[in-house]
């Protein structure tokens, strides 16, 4: 990698490094004079947990559809001409592959709408600005022999691009939003209508009798309402104003189930 390429380990993140290394030595091995957009397409398919195949399967879910992308990679790969000197007979120094002006300008692109979006959220200085993972996928999708093999392999670009942008925008929100507690389906919540008796101190309702506060029928209809028709649920969640007020309607409920009133 030896045009700009301190410059190009230096814009990307270490994710985004680590895929254009694995293209690096993909190249190398075939003998390729450059590193090109195809072989970094081709790395990240390779991936089979990768953004990129997955947001592939996502439009395709069939596995031999992505098997016929890899075919057509592999194909186009192959068209490429090779270096002029033998790989294993030239010396070390020259045996790194350069980038192609097709993935410096794919570079580029990521660049520009990483800086455009950090801009938008007033995230992190531009000089500070690193190409991420999601970037370089959709900046490859956008070059012109990486969407020919797609449309061979009967693959969208625009179709895998916009699903690599769902899964982020679905990341970020899972982040960003607080966790929620699971409710069980199976259990329900009763709240109790606020007494319309005069509001008591802490310590009267600690030593308030329940016997002393009058049963509101109307808490007790809804309890046998709610319990008649949620038979399949395990459990009935009762919430009031406070411990007396429970233990009237409660025991108001077990009153009427005493005297038969409740089948």
């Amino acid at each position: 990698m030896r045009s700009g390429g301190c410059a190009v380990q230096q814009a990307l993140t270490v994710e985004a490094a680590g895929v254009v290394k694995q293209a690096v030595v993909l190249a190398k091995r075939r003998g390729h004079a450059q590193v090109t957009p195809l072989h970094v397409a081709n790395t990240m398919l390779a991936t089979s947990s990768g953004l990129f195949r997955v947001a592939c399967l996502e439009s395709h879910s069939h596995p031999l559809q992505c098997k016929a992308l890899e075919l057509c990679f592999n194909v186009a790969l192959n068209r490429l001409p090779a270096s002029s000197s033998n790989p294993m007979l030239a010396p070390p120094h020259s045996q790194h592959p350069s980038i192609s002006n097709a993935l410096v300008a794919a570079f580029k692109r990521a660049q520009a709408h990483q800086r455009r979006g950090s801009i938008e959220n007033q995230q992190q200085p531009l000089l500070a600005v690193k190409i991420e993972l999601e970037q370089l996928i959709i900046s490859i999708l956008d070059d012109p022999s990486v969407s020919r093999v797609m449309r061979e392999a009967g693959f969208s670009s625009t179709q895998v691009k916009n699903n690599v942008e769902k899964a982020v925008s679905l990341e970020l929100c899972s982040q960003s939003s607080p966790p929620q507690k699971n409710n069980s389906k199976e259990d329900s919540l009763l709240t109790l209508q606020p007494s319309s008796s005069p509001p008591t101190t802490q310590n009267e309702r600690k030593t308030r009798n329940p016997s002393e506060i009058p049963i509101r029928n109307e808490d007790v209809n809804i309890m046998i309402e709610t319990l008649s028709t949620s038979r399949k649920r395990k459990s009935l969640v009762i919430v009031g104003e406070c411990i007396s007020n429970l233990e009237t309607t409660v025991s108001g409920l077990m009153d009427r189930v005493d005297k038969g009133e409740v089948s």
